[in-house]
């Protein structure tokens, strides 16, 4: 089964006050292109206040998929899904149990509703990117969060409002964004394939299940005209329990990053310190700027991340 596209073996959490999260990390193998699990360092590029405010709680925050820049993306990518099925199931016989899933997940279109909150956390692979920083940190307290994306995501979700005491999230998994339309039908034919190859062979697979292994891959997915942005984004899809929310204007929901929980007992032990592996800052930034910078993570006991200046020559 290790060469079929599947849900790994989750991850559990119990939490102080007795509930359980449940978080289930789609399996990609590292060398399954064009979807490749990132490794190495990612880049998140914001303001300083935002810096100040991760380093200090040691959180950060994915946006919801309805205030993305791109307005249409979700449906873009499950489009393409959508007729990658059609035409695999023209081509192939579908195991009996896909074509029930099929049938029982409804619309292509409705599989976001099928979650409370879908989020998406960005970040560059392009370090000190002449687009990112004008578009997403420009001015002199620009900043650009350098992240170690090898380290495994877990969403603390303690203390939310939940439906019941058992809650589920899905994804948390940093995978490289395609934008070729080449790309996009390589990996949504070889998504169906091994799909429909895993359930035949038996992999377990319930409808919230199914609707989440091609949620998760078609925001993946983006426009042709956004390739320039270089981005891996780690999705998450939550079922049973309400994120805290930012305030309304933003549009956005928090999805705290915290790394994995110290291995001891008991469970409310101290986690591990977000992955911040240097700081950069802005080709508009000036001393003062750079000073503010290294105090913010000296006040939040990261005095050991690197800060650098970016190197464009910016005026």
């Amino acid at each position: 089964m290790t060469n079929h596209l599947h849900l790994d073996v989750p991850l559990l959490l119990d939490t102080p006050t007795g509930m359980r999260t449940t978080v289930h990390r789609t399996f990609y193998p590292a060398d399954r292109p064009p979807l490749t699990v990132q490794s190495g360092r990612g880049w998140h590029y914001t303001s300083l206040a935002a810096l100040s405010s991760i380093a200090s709680s040691q959180e950060l925050w994915a946006t919801s998929w309805r205030a993305t820049n791109d307005r249409t993306e979700v449906h873009h990518g499950l489009e393409a899904l959508s007729q990658a099925w059609n035409h695999y199931g023209q081509e192939n016989s579908l195991a009996d149990r896909t074509r029930q899933l099929l049938d029982e997940a409804g619309p292509f279109g409705s599989y976001a509703d099928s979650f409370e909150h879908v989020n998406i956390l960005c970040a560059a692979r392009e370090r000190d990117s002449p687009y990112q920083w004008n578009a997403y940190a420009a001015g002199p307290e620009g900043v650009a969060i350098g992240l170690n994306l090898g380290t495994e995501l877990v969403t603390d979700v303690d203390d939310r409002p939940r439906r019941h005491n058992d809650a589920e999230l899905f994804g948390m998994q940093w995978l490289k964004v395609i934008y070729t339309d080449r790309q996009k039908h390589m990996a949504a034919a070889r998504f169906v394939a091994e799909m429909d190859t895993s359930i035949r062979e038996g992999a377990p697979m319930e409808v919230s299940d199914f609707r989440a292994l091609n949620l998760l891959t078609a925001l993946n997915f983006k426009h042709p005209a956004f390739r320039h942005e270089k981005e891996a984004r780690c999705v998450c899809l939550s079922d049973g329990v309400e994120l805290q929310a930012m305030p309304a204007n933003l549009q956005k929901t928090i999805v705290p990053w915290k790394g994995l929980p110290v291995r001891a007992t008991p469970p409310t032990a101290e986690r591990l310190p977000l992955p911040i592996v240097e700081v950069i800052a802005s080709p508009w930034a000036t001393e003062a700027t750079v000073e503010d910078i290294t105090r913010c993570l000296a006040d939040a006991g990261m005095a050991t991340v690197p800060v650098a200046r970016s190197e464009l020559p910016f005026r």
